[in-house]
């Protein structure tokens, strides 16, 4: 595991931990290779069927390339798979009260658990 950054000291601006920033911090790029998407999210899938997965919108990413050709390279955007993650994350946190009893202290948690997962912000697009 890598080595923790440290604290910044009171007053220090905090390191940005948000999805895309820290998916930028591991891939280096807005544009990821599919097959690092692959390898770093979906190991229990080969590469075909991630690519099959892709095509039929069993997994809900587009495929970004920037060529016309289909067999050039496909991309995910940073911004979208972030998008995912957290949406994803939402869920597995909103389906614990099917897992767990109901009681007061259960509910809390769910809640904390939603509240937890960051949330993107993306400018409006219709704001130009």
């Amino acid at each position: 595991m890598p080595e923790a950054a440290p604290m910044p000291a009171w007053g220090d601006e905090a390191p940005d931990t948000s999805t895309v920033a820290l998916l930028y911090q591991q891939f280096g790029d807005v544009l990821i290779e599919l097959e690092a998407v692959r390898k770093a999210y979906f190991r229990n899938r080969s590469s075909e069927r991630f690519r099959r997965g892709l095509r039929e919108g069993v997994i809900p990413l587009p495929v970004v390339r920037l060529d016309d050709s289909a067999k050039g390279q496909g991309y995910v955007c940073i911004y979208q798979l972030a998008a995912f993650i957290e949406h994803q994350a939402r869920e597995a946190a909103a389906q614990r009260d099917v897992m767990i009893t109901t009681s007061n202290s259960d509910i809390q948690l769910r809640r904390r658990l939603i509240a937890a997962v960051p949330t993107t912000h993306y400018p409006d697009a219709s704001s130009g």
